[in-house]
């Protein structure tokens, strides 16, 4: 084994979880969140990396499930794989952080979940690379890390805004948005493997479409949400 090849490849599939993780920390410009909180849901998602990966390959094994249809592809993406692995990142986002003191601003959650998110696209990513080589980090380095980081992007703001329901009474509503932090990332998270599975060149085309749409608006909810941090206080 060439274990210098390996060791590269390693550290190519670790480098952008850990920028983009840098980037929503640093973009955190009214408080920063104690990094041994962060770190420990970092730790954690690369954790739940193992028991999602053993609940999808049991759910298909079991059923002998395949993909061979748009209809098949549409389950495989969204009742499988997204629905699984959006649920355990939200587990640990959520029995995480959501009685923790140091939750109180809408961008701590997109914090907290970037990060949770981020460790499971590590670990996922290291298995991926290892298989298939270092040209497998460079596209997902820009596809799917990012897109994990996008789908929690979205968690978090919708706990965010649950978190300042419930501060100000809104008890019904905070369930509601705490509901949204888990589905919306679920859809975006299918729509991204169900394109991936149809791979046509139309198909395709409109993949990279969503993943531009994706960066623009996850950049911008970012940038809002940082800059008017200061209006949402939840103590």
């Amino acid at each position: 084994m060439d274990y210098s090849a390996l060791i590269i490849n390693i550290f190519f599939a670790i480098v952008p979880s850990v920028i983009l993780c840098y980037v929503v920390y640093k973009m955190d410009v009214i408080e920063k969140e104690p990094m041994s909180m962060l770190l420990r849901l970092f730790f954690l998602g690369v954790l739940i990396t193992v028991p999602a990966a053993f609940v999808e390959t049991t759910i298909i094994s079991a059923t002998n499930y395949q993909v061979t249809d748009y209809f098949s592809a549409f389950v495989m993406s969204f009742f499988v794989i997204a629905l699984v692995e959006e649920a355990y990142k939200f587990l640990i986002l959520y029995l995480g952080t959501w009685k923790n003191r140091n939750f109180n601003h809408i961008y701590d959650a997109i914090v907290y979940a970037a990060f949770v998110s981020l460790g499971f696209a590590t670990l996922e990513n290291i298995l991926y690379v290892y298989q298939n080589g270092a040209a497998t980090a460079l596209l997902r380095a820009f596809v799917s890390v990012p897109a994990h980081a996008f789908y929690a992007v979205a968690s978090g703001y919708y706990l965010g805004l649950a978190k300042l329901n419930q501060s100000i009474g809104a008890h019904g509503k905070s369930v509601y948005l705490r509901i949204l932090s888990f589905v919306v990332p679920v859809i975006l998270h299918g729509i991204f493997d169900f394109l991936l599975f149809i791979n046509n060149n139309i198909v395709m085309g409109i993949f990279f479409l969503f993943v531009g749409l994706l960066y623009v608006v996850s950049f911008f909810k970012i940038k809002k949400i940082s800059a008017t941090e200061i209006t949402c206080n939840l103590q």
